[in-house]
């Protein structure tokens, strides 16, 4: 986790994530803990680094295909995602310019 407004050797802190595997449906829990690829040397980085971004991935795919099925929007559905998305892409740019507050722009869609 990135914690601000501290010395910069301490500003990433390492924390535990909950695991919330059991909002799932029992076929897919397991995937929250662990690779999707096989036991070896072929591991996803995000897994092997210790990450594995909290077992989100089976949550945010099960909501994508509940949401086909029931014929809702998901979340994130496709505003929020983009909103997330360049959310990242700007935090990045700014890091780049050293800090610099780079605004988000409105996002319209249409149905």
């Amino acid at each position: 986790m990135h914690t601000a407004k501290k010395p910069e050797p301490e500003i990433p802190e390492e924390v535990e994530s909950p695991d919330f595997a059991k909002l799932l449906p029992k076929e897919i829990q397991s995937f929250t803990t662990h690779g999707v690829y096989d036991e070896g040397d072929n591991q996803h980085l995000s897994f092997t680094q210790g990450a594995g971004h909290g077992g989100s991935h089976p949550h945010l795919v099960h909501a994508f295909v509940d949401g086909l099925v029931k014929g809702t929007s998901p979340y994130p559905n496709a505003k929020q995602s983009a909103n997330i998305t360049c959310v990242g892409i700007l935090s990045h740019e700014s890091a780049e310019k050293g800090g610099e507050i780079i605004k988000l722009p409105e996002f319209t869609f249409s149905k």
